[in-house]
């Protein structure tokens, strides 16, 4: 339903974009109802037939767009009520999203027109900026490097000119092209027309990555899907543009770093389909856009008409000791005095305050409630308490809890949680929580049981859409090659040509054909045999052909049956062996008939015809054609998950989930028959995603929050409330603001509650709120604490006249600000706040109005104040996404303590929700125009207020002793210890006034680290010994799976020549399987082990002897040693039997190149292994690790085996290894309760060397007693043995490195049994026996 286009038409202009010299808006009606027609093809009346994405003709409009007023007053449109609400929203919110993309293609555009004609740069600045002030990314000199079909459907890989300081692996590390985000292709073709496609993006790929396929190192390339998918036209067009020819196209790609595609994708989709039917909509007669005074009745919800029980809210000590208050029906109507009553029992049952009490009883008497709370007045508490009430009244329905953030979100349901609402479900993947897991959808799932029903329309969904997506990936792999393709002309042969159809597709024997997918296995052999027979492989050598086409499915050894039926005269590869024996018989014609016999002339003729019969953009309308199915067999796979999640979410208490995701599923939420809805923080979301949430089964929706803070984000200040323009139309009014304090003349508010205790702020810092915002504000008694070390007032203004820093509009981050003055204020500020030491992480917060100023303050903070600054994820992406973002570590002239994250800088919209003890507020405008700018809004006033209260250092100090303790400077260093540690570690760190834990105040971080250090100490030998077994135990699982293996790998090898890649890849892999096994061994060791052996060394000494009166020496790093050499073992051990298989099983020179590098390349290793052990032995005897020091030498004769098996002329081992294995029977015998373990490890090894078995077993039962009892580790029965070696008793009667030392000269004692004879004993109990016979 393409709108008629105007007479005028649009076109590319060389000069800048300029659209709002009368305005930025056009209010002469859309498309039709224009004088002057439709504006674009995507200018329509109905929002449902417009496009969501901008068209190239809407981006090239010359004119400016319609943009409804909000209010109806006055209006000509020729819609009302709910559907005009929609056509408002809708429009507004696309114009939102869209203008600044479509304001940077329009730029780009003129680049890339600029451009043609002109050589591509190797090196551009990405970054762009319009006249307006857009900013966006430019790739140049785009290349389709190839298609893949994935779960998205089609993928195109694009490659770029990447800037050279994106090179490298920079570009995966400067926020450019992330997932998820939109971006366009915008290209020019040889008639000068211009097109653009809007991509997501799936992932990036670096220079490094893409150098094998582009051959170069400036080249790097992104990923992307199709942004509309079920677009076909837009699909089609693009990838004839792509693959076109590359002299005659040219395309850029345009990157919109601030546009996420599911942020406004579901909502904007979801307002067109409520458009045909606005009675969807719940309240949809109250909250629609209207002038009339006149407003409809809010009734009470349904289960309100018998009253409403409150005793679930009592506190435990009033539950039957008085009666539960009763919220009846008519409660609003009844008389002030029965009101006040209500509000009294539920304050004197229930933990609520009055405020509390009463928004309770109204929210339960309004099916439209509206709650506004101020900063700590209990709103999150409230919203609970509602919930609890109406679960258990409404039992049988789940309560939906909406909110515009992950954040808020998680908050909420957490509380519920705490709250014994258990039954809880999440829907959205987005959350930072990790106690959310258990309620995600994915979690439910796993253990509720589908209908037979169900499993059968999901079996069948998903392999319709596993089908489409291989037949994707075939025609993809058509479009890639430049060459015929056995996918492309595979239809069209055995359509038209069967005979040739039938002797590339019967490749395979009939046994194999009767695998499981015949289909797919003859599809496999054909292409392999048509590849093949188009690039005259068979003319060259048949046999390999044959051996090839064997290797393809994975059989390597020709049995007799196989051998039979393959050379049979009916296979296709017998006739071609006679035929081909005298290839001059045959002429260069183009018959189709016999194909095998054809020249490679007759080939070429007969793929060029096949082609044009099939025609240049077969291959093209297939691929599209699959998208289109698959994209449709998605959608049904989604509805048939759908409907069994629906069934899953119908047995929740409470369903939570972003508006976003109620847009996403409303279908499956429409089908909950859902009554109840709290949506939290309302005066932040718009009315466009509140309307998501109103189900038309909602009966009672109730939101809370507060309009007086934070309003929804916009970003054209044209539809701000805050501007005069933008008074209009008010994108940035919630639902919630424009129902409780409406602008349109003429029109009543609703009733809303109000909390009025606030909690959270010192009464000081709350009069600041009392006299702008809350005149009803009412403070706790708990709000008044202590003062704030170091500062005289609670609150304090500093008024200057230092001039904000003039911004610069053409540089990146023009529109921003930044007040250089302020930033060396606070920057001084938070250095002496820190200098007191009486703030703990997260304490002290630094607020900003502007991304400019949060980036010269990270960076001042980061260059003079000793300590870690922590920025939001959101201001880590806005600082990134304006190129502000230094990724530089820290300068080399500032001092870093490295203590925990101390100062929290953040954007004012950043901080919402937030609090701190401190907060300190740079309002950064400061000009002789007296601009407010940002802070002209009352709504960011309150939340930079709260406050907590602080110690008072002398007080604690004299608590704690510390001044007999340490020397501590006023920066919180200590030079030196004036007592024992000892006598420090029995110091409480407890508060004076309540006893709380001061644990984590930071002045006294180093007494609580000595007092917990050998509790610290215990868990690390824990964790060490945990590792050592499941590295233990990992090592002889491996050994079972490789010996388990060996004699499929002895089948699967082929030696051929066309095989030995294969082979040598099977070789490797086994080689190679024990790798990940010793690089977490060695990793851990070095990483892990060394240092914190060295540390705990150290700290045992600082403790002194009340810890212990031996001087520890550690083990662990020799422990980790060993298994490291294990590992070496069992892959060179590995590697011996591999050459000795291949030797013995063949006689292949193909194999020659691998084993002749395998079999000195395992000597070496062997040799080199062999030194290692022996420092391991030196190491262990002069720590007296005598079981270490016995299984390194056993060890050391296995190396040596490895070596004479390989090399049986190198004898310079069998000297050494008769030292060794005296000195390892030795140990053995002297140390049986340590070193004596590895007896029977030392049995086999012999056994080993002198040839009289094939293999050392050295996890003996007896020696893994040792690795596992080391990970049963228990806290709790730490000793240290006389030469200092740690163990648990729990678990070793004696030290299990040293142990107990027997002299083997000296003979054991003989036990004398008649010394513990009792004769009188004796002789009762054998009277006693013969008197029983």
């Amino acid at each position: 339903m393409a709108p008629t286009l105007s007479s005028k038409p649009n076109y590319l202009s060389l000069s800048p974009r300029v659209l709002d010299a009368e305005g930025p808006f056009d209010d002469d009606g859309p498309a039709d109802s224009s004088w002057l027609g439709p504006r674009h093809n995507n200018d329509y009346s109905e929002i449902r037939h417009i496009r969501i994405l901008p068209t190239t003709d809407e981006i090239l409009a010359q004119r400016r767009p319609f943009m409804p007023c909000k209010d109806p007053a006055g209006s000509t449109d020729h819609q009302s009520g709910m559907a005009r609400m929609l056509d408002v929203q809708f429009r507004h919110l696309r114009y939102d999203v869209f203008e600044p993309v479509i304001d940077a293609c329009y730029h780009a555009s003129q680049q890339l027109a600029a451009s043609l004609g002109q050589p591509t740069p190797l090196d551009y600045e990405a970054r762009q900026h319009t006249a307006r002030g857009t900013q966006y990314s430019l790739f140049r000199d785009i290349e389709l490097e190839d298609l893949r079909f994935e779960r998205e459907g089609i993928h195109l890989r694009l490659s770029f000119t990447c800037p050279a300081r994106l090179r490298q692996r920079h570009l995966l590390s400067s926020g450019h092209l992330e997932s998820g985000m939109l971006m366009a292709v915008i290209g020019l073709d040889a008639n000068k027309t211009l097109s653009t496609t809007f991509c997501k993006i799936e992932m990036c790929q670096s220079t490094l990555a893409m150098k094998p396929i582009t051959g170069n190192h400036f080249r790097a390339a992104v990923v992307a899907s199709f942004a509309d998918p079920a677009d076909t036209d837009a699909v089609r067009q693009a990838l004839q543009g792509l693959k076109g020819s590359r002299e005659k196209n040219k395309f850029f790609v345009v990157e919109f770093p601030s546009v996420l595609v599911a942020g406004y994708y579901w909502i904007l989709k979801h307002l067109q389909h409520l458009s045909s039917n606005s009675a969807e909509v719940a309240f949809s007669d109250i909250i629609a856009l209207s002038s009339s005074q006149h407003k409809q009745q809010i009734g009470e919800p349904a289960y309100c008409g018998h009253g409403i029980d409150l005793s679930i809210l009592q506190a435990t000590n009033e539950k039957g000791s008085c009666p539960a208050p009763i919220v009846g029906p008519g409660f609003l109507d009844s008389a002030a005095s029965e009101r006040n009553n209500v509000v009294e029992a539920i304050c004197s049952t229930t933990t609520l305050d009055r405020g509390q009490a009463t928004a309770l009883c109204e929210n339960l008497s309004r099916g439209l409630a509206f709650t506004q709370g101020p900063p700590g007045t209990g709103k999150t508490y409230l919203g609970v308490s509602l919930a609890k009430v109406i679960l258990k009244h409404v039992p049988n329905k789940p309560i939906l809890v909406a909110c515009m953030t992950n954040h808020a979100l998680d908050n909420f349901l957490g509380d519920l949680i705490k709250e014994g609402i258990t039954k809880v479900a999440r829907l959205g993947s987005r959350s930072k929580e990790d106690w959310i897991g258990k309620h995600t959808m994915a979690s439910l799932t796993k253990n509720f049981k589908l209908t037979y029903g169900e499993n059968l329309r999901i079996g069948k969904s998903y392999r319709a859409t596993e089908s489409l997506l291989k037949e994707g990936a075939v025609w993809c792999e058509a479009l890639n090659s430049e060459t015929l393709t056995w996918n492309a002309v595979r239809e069209h042969l055995e359509k038209n040509y069967w005979k040739a159809f039938n002797a590339f597709s019967k490749c395979l024997s009939r046994k194999e054909e009767q695998i499981e997918d015949i289909r797919q296995k003859r599809s496999a052999a054909g292409g392999f045999a048509f590849q093949h027979w188009s690039t005259g492989g068979d003319l060259k050598d048949i046999k390999a052909f044959e051996r090839e086409i064997k290797t393809w499915f994975g059989k390597t050894k020709l049995d007799e049956s196989s051998e039979s039926e393959d050379f049979s005269p009916e296979s296709p590869l017998r006739p071609s062996v006679h035929r081909l024996s005298n290839p001059l018989d045959y002429s260069s014609g183009v018959s189709s008939d016999d194909v095998w016999s054809l020249p490679m002339a007759g080939r070429v003729a007969l793929l060029a015809k096949w082609e044009s019969e099939l025609g240049s953009s077969h291959a093209l309308d297939k691929l599209v054609e699959i998208q289109q199915r698959y994209h449709a067999a998605r959608e049904t796979k989604s509805d048939v998950h759908n409907e069994v999640n629906a069934r899953l979410l119908a047995g929740q208490e409470v369903i939570g989930m972003t508006t976003t995701a109620c847009a996403k599923h409303w279908s499956m939420l429409k089908a909950l028959d859902l009554q109840t809805l709290i949506c939290e923080e309302a005066g932040e979301i718009m009315e466009a995603q509140t309307v998501t949430t109103l189900l038309p089964s909602i009966t009672h929706a109730i939101f809370i929050g507060d309009p007086l803070q934070l309003r929804p984000q916009v970003d054209q200040p044209c539809l701000s409330l805050e501007t005069a323009e933008g008074s209009k139309y008010r994108l940035d009014e919630s639902l919630f603001e424009r129902m409780a304090m409406p602008r349109a003349p003429g029109v009543q508010s609703l009733p809303v509650s109000k909390l009025n205790l606030q909690r959270r702020m010192h009464p000081d810092v709350a009069d600041l709120m009392r006299a702008t915002l809350y005149p009803f504000l009412q403070d706790h008694p708990s709000t008044s604490r202590l003062p704030v070390a170091g500062m005289a007032h609670r609150t304090f203004w500093l008024d200057h006249q230092e001039p904000e820093d003039i911004p610069d509009p053409l540089a990146v981050g023009g529109r921003s600000y930044s007040n250089s003055f302020e930033c060396a204020m606070i920057s001084e500020l938070v250095r002496y706040l820190l200098n007191t030491n009486d703030f703990d992480s997260g304490d002290i917060s630094v607020l900003v109005p502007y991304s400019r100023q949060l980036a010269t303050l990270k960076e001042k903070l980061t260059r003079t104040v000793s300590c870690s600054i922590a920025l939001s994820d959101k201001d880590k992406e806005d600082l990134a996404d304006m190129g502000l973002l230094d990724d530089a570590g820290p300068q080399p002239f500032r001092t870093d303590v490295e203590v925990l994250t101390m100062v929290r800088l953040a954007t004012i919209d950043g901080f919402q929700g937030e609090e701190a003890k401190v907060i300190i507020l740079s309002t950064v405008r400061s000009n002789l125009q007296d601009r407010v700018g940002f802070l002209q809004t009352t709504n960011r006033i309150n939340i930079f207020l709260p406050c907590g209260h602080s110690f008072n250092v002398a007080e604690l100090d004299a608590e704690f002793a510390l001044d007999q303790i340490f020397e501590m400077n006023s920066s919180g260093e200590i030079p030196d210890t004036k007592c024992s540690i000892a006598d420090a570690c029995k110091r409480a760190l407890q508060c004076p006034q309540c006893g709380a834990s001061c644990d984590g105040v930071q002045r006294y971080r180093h007494l609580r680290q000595f007092q917990l250090a050998p509790v610290t100490i215990e868990r690390l030998y824990k964790m060490f010994g945990r590792k050592m077994d499941m590295g233990a135990s990992k090592i002889r699982k491996d050994i079972e799976n490789l010996d388990s293996g060996f004699k499929w790998f002895c089948k699967t090898i082929d030696m051929g020549p066309v095989a030995s890649q294969q082979s040598a890849a099977l070789i490797k892999a086994r080689m190679t399987y024990l790798m990940t096994t010793q690089t977490a061994i060695a990793r851990f060791r070095d990483q892990v082990v060394r240092k914190a052996e060295e540390d705990i060394e150290q700290t045992i000494g600082r403790l002194g002897n009340t810890y212990t009166s031996t001087t520890p020496s550690l083990s662990f790093k020799c422990r980790f040693d060993m298994l490291y050499l294990h590992c070496r073992l069992v892959q060179l051990r590995e590697a011996t039997r591999i050459v000795q298989f291949v030797e013995k099983a063949y006689d292949s020179k193909h194999m020659d190149a691998v084993i002749g590098t395998l079999r000195p390349r395992t000597i070496a290793e062997a040799k080199e292994s062999i030194q290692e052990a022996g420092m391991l032995v030196a190491q262990s005897r002069s720590k007296m690790l005598r079981r270490v020091e016995a299984e390194a030498l056993i060890i050391q004769v296995a190396f040596a085996k490895l070596i004479e098996t390989l090399d049986s002329a190198d004898s310079s081992q069998r000297k050494d290894v008769h030292e060794w294995l005296q000195q390892a029977n030795i140990l053995v015998t002297e140390y049986p309760d340590t070193a004596g373990l590895l007896k029977s490890s030392l049995e086999s090894v012999k056994k080993y060397w002198h040839g009289e078995k094939t293999t050392a077993e050295l996890w003996t039962p007896e020696a893994r007693v040792f690795w596992e009892k080391w990970g049963k580790f228990h806290t709790g029965s730490l000793v240290y043995c006389e030469h200092g070696h740690p163990y648990t008793t729990a678990l070793f009667r004696g030290c299990p490195e040293c142990g107990r030392f027997v002299d083997p000269t000296v003979p054991a004692p003989q036990p004398d049994y008649e010394s513990r004879l009792n004769r009188d004993k004796f002789l009762e109990v054998l009277q006693r026996m013969m008197g029983t016979h």
